[in-house]
């Protein structure tokens, strides 16, 4: 999804006209865009630290 977003306002960035004033929205969607997608990853990454912390913590319970 955060692909998509950066992708899209990639897109927008290219094709927006600088000579008629809107850039200013196509900069900001390209800014929301890479921060959501910058949210999106962190908070991927942790639940993937927190699974394997408690994998982690569940193989050694049941070694003892």
């Amino acid at each position: 999804m955060c692909l998509v977003c950066i992708a899209f306002a990639s897109w927008v960035l290219k094709t927006a006209n600088p000579q008629v004033g809107d850039m200013w929205k196509a900069v900001l969607l390209a800014n929301l865009s890479a921060l959501s997608a910058i949210r999106y990853l962190r908070k991927d990454v942790k639940v993937e630290v927190a699974a394997g912390q408690k994998k982690q913590h569940l193989t050694t319970l049941s070694g003892t």
